[in-house]
C-alpha cells in the first residue's frame, strides 16, 4: 500500500511514511531544493514526451514488459540491462534502496548488476552491491517478490536502515551520471536512433516505475 508524502505529495510506501513521519526519503532528508527541481524537470519532460526517442522506447518496454505474454522474457539481453537498471534508478530515486528490494523491480536485480557493468556505471554498481550486502548478506536476493517481502520484515533494523540512508543519498548524488550512460548504452546498442538534432543526451531521465 502506498500513501502521499506529507510533505511533497509523492506515493510512498506505508512503511517508509511510518519510519520518516509521513515524509518521502528526501524529504526526510531535507533535500528541497531538489524536489522543487525534479517538477522542474518533470514539466520539461512531459513537453518532450512525444518526441524523445529515449521515453518512446521507454514506453515501448512498458508495453513489452506489462502487455505482452511473454513479458520480460520478450526483452533480449541489452534491452533487459536496460530495463532492469531504469527500474532500479527510479525506484532508488523515489524511496531508497528499501523500497528497490520490497518492490517487484528487484526481481531483476543480476541484470542490474550486468547493465551497470556493462555501462560503465561502476559507482552505482558498487552502491548497489553494497545496498545488497547489507540487507541479504551472502545469501543471493530472491527473484520472488514475496519472497524478498518477507525477508525483508523478519530481518528489519534501524542499524540497517541507517546504513541503507547513507547509500541513498551516494546514490543520489549521481556519481556515474547515469541517465546519460543509460542514453548512451541505448543508442550504441542500437535500442534507439537519435538525428542530429537529437544527438545531445537529455538531462534527467527518470523511467516510470514498474
Amino acid at each position: 500500500m502506498k500513501i502521499p508524502c506529507s510533505d511533497c505529495g509523492v506515493l510512498i510506501l506505508q512503511e517508509t511514511a511510518e519510519r520518516n513521519g509521513g515524509r518521502c526519503m528526501p524529504c526526510r532528508s531535507g533535500t528541497r531544493a531538489q524536489i522543487e527541481a525534479s517538477k522542474i524537470a518533470a514539466k520539461r519532460e512531459r513537453e518532450l514526451d512525444a518526441t524523445d526517442p529515449i521515453r518512446i522506447y521507454w514506453r515501448d518496454l512498458v508495453d513489452m514488459v506489462y502487455k505482452t505474454p511473454a513479458g520480460l522474457n520478450s526483452l533480449s539481453e541489452h534491452e533487459l540491462q536496460y530495463w532492469a537498471v531504469g527500474c532500479l534508478s527510479g525506484e532508488v530515486y523515489n524511496g531508497g534502496f528499501d523500497q528497490y528490494f520490497h518492490n517487484s523491480s528487484a526481481s531483476t536485480y543480476h541484470a542490474a548488476l550486468r547493465g551497470l557493468e556493462a555501462m560503465g556505471a561502476l559507482g552505482s554498481l558498487l552502491l548497489l552491491q553494497k545496498a545488497k550486502q547489507i540487507v541479504f548478506g551472502f545469501k543471493d536476493v530472491p527473484e520472488n517478490t514475496s519472497a524478498r517481502r518477507d525477508f525483508l520484515a523478519n530481518t528489519s533494523s534501524d542499524s540497517r536502515q541507517q546504513r541503507l540512508d547513507e547509500l541513498d543519498r551516494q546514490f543520489w548524488a549521481d556519481p556515474d551520471k547515469l541517465a546519460e550512460l543509460c542514453e548512451e548504452f541505448a543508442v550504441r546498442h542500437g535500442l534507439v536512433r537519435l538525428t542530429a538534432q537529437q544527438g545531445a543526451p537529455v538531462d534527467g531521465l527518470r523511467p516510470p516505475l514498474s
